[in-house]
């Protein structure tokens, strides 16, 4: 009895705080008194045996605790090598786009190697695309990444450990490789490591933000297993920024906000992997009817009319999926380009030519 009284209290604080579904009213004597009725007077109370409560307390717990604690399968622990690499590519002769997959020591070695090789191409802009769904990663890697953006000196980080009062300053001991501001895109699947990274450059006023509100999880995850099948992945420690903020929980707003549904992007990037990104942001016109066809004695309109005709299907029926929000960040480098281009003299008077006529002075009316 006393075992199952502990246990009703503990279940009782969970379900208090595990939803907005629960009543915030209830006291933890009602929750428990709730608990002790159903297991009594439940149509099925047989059915709420000590192991079913067990497993709904630890579910309400872990709802409660969202990311910061959740069970991963053993057998997904280690990072599959299907999806590993930067992904490297010149959008634009002057834009440069970065995906790393996975966040890890090789890839930050293959992201230094890029990026050197922009810089000897005097690309101006760069985007670095952090949407990767990549498992939590070290945060040795994320100050490594940094290291490349951030003056050689500056406070990348700190990391508050549970149960320390002082925090781990990590500091950037080497030369950056890119300089130049950057546009960073982010969403609700980039992992710990790129969400550490987001904040810090755009606290630093080193990069834009476009896409979608990030979960917050800029935390270092700890991995204990519990049994031969399951394993509890919990927070450990939280990352804290330059002025000691924090975005758990919290989560980052990019700057220019970006809807993209996380199916479609999933296909952008698994048609990008066997194609070039610049495919995802490039609408292919459909075939008219114009001078070239002419010369080439052909008629794309009459063939597709011909082929709709019998039924079948033409290439514009299923569209390639688009990136909508790497599609907005090139428009805004191509804007912004265009502005800074234009050069206008504000005091600059229009020459009157000689074969304009005077202006006539207006002439007053007497009586």
């Amino acid at each position: 009895m006393r075992r199952l009284a502990i246990f009703l209290t503990f279940t009782a604080s969970v379900f208090a705080a595990s939803g907005p579904e629960q009543p915030k009213d209830v006291s933890q004597a009602g929750i428990q008194t709730a608990f002790r009725i159903l297991q009594k007077e439940y149509i099925r109370s047989s059915e709420l045996t000590f192991d079913v409560l067990n497993r709904a307390a630890l579910s309400g717990l872990l709802q409660r605790l969202d990311f910061g604690a959740e069970l991963v399968a053993r057998t997904s622990e280690a990072k599959s090598g299907a999806l590993s690499g930067v992904r490297a590519e010149l959008l634009t002769p002057q834009t440069g786009y970065l995906r790393p997959r996975e966040f890890t020591p090789r890839e930050t070695k293959e992201l230094e190697k890029h990026l050197q090789d922009f810089v000897v191409k005097k690309v101006s802009h760069l985007i670095l695309d952090l949407r990767s769904p990549a498992p939590p990663g070290n945060f040795n890697d994320a100050a490594d990444m940094l290291s490349l953006f951030v003056p050689k000196g500056e406070v990348l980080f700190k990391m508050k450990q549970m149960g320390q009062a002082a925090s781990e300053v990590e500091t950037n001991l080497r030369e950056p490789v890119w300089a130049q501001p950057l546009l960073v895109l982010v969403d609700d699947e980039t992992n710990n490591l790129g969400e550490t990274m987001a904040a810090v450059l755009r606290q630093r006023k080193q990069a834009l933000l476009i896409g979608a509100r990030t979960r917050g999880g800029a935390v270092r995850y700890e991995t204990v297993p519990v049994d031969a099948e399951w394993s509890l992945r919990f927070a450990r420690a939280e990352v804290l920024l330059e002025d000691d903020s924090s975005v758990f929980q919290k989560g980052l707003q990019p700057d220019f906000p970006v809807s993209m549904p996380t199916s479609l992007k999933r296909q952008v990037f698994s048609a990008t992997d066997a194609k070039d990104v610049k495919s995802s942001i490039i609408d292919k016109p459909r075939p008219r009817f114009n001078e070239a066809a002419l010369v080439a004695n052909t008629n794309p309109e009459l063939d597709s009319y011909l082929r709709r005709s019998a039924g079948k299907p033409l290439p514009e029926d299923s569209p390639r999926p688009s990136d909508t929000v790497l599609q907005r960040a090139v428009d805004l480098i191509t804007t912004r380009t265009l502005f800074q281009s234009a050069k206008i003299d504000w005091n600059r008077k229009t020459p009157v030519s000689n074969n304009e006529p005077p202006a006539r002075r207006a002439i007053p009316v007497t009586k």
